[in-house]
């Protein structure tokens, strides 16, 4: 394994780092409060780009601030 920090992230890893559970995450997603996986259709795996649930999180933080 290397030390390279993941950019992209599983399922249930995106739904850890925004510190929910699986379901949860999921429905974050339908909603579009979390940004949904990029779709990589040769490895047929879907990836959560760890930068987007970065600006989505602070997206939140400001409308939070902001009312």
């Amino acid at each position: 394994m290397s030390n390279i920090p993941a950019r992209g992230l599983t399922l249930r890893q995106a739904a850890s780092y925004w510190g929910v559970s699986y379901n949860t995450f999921r429905k974050m997603v339908r909603l579009g409060v979390a940004p949904p996986p990029l779709h990589i259709p040769e490895l047929g795996r879907d990836l959560f780009d760890k930068e987007q649930q970065d600006q989505a999180i602070r997206a939140l933080r400001r409308e939070k601030a902001a009312a």
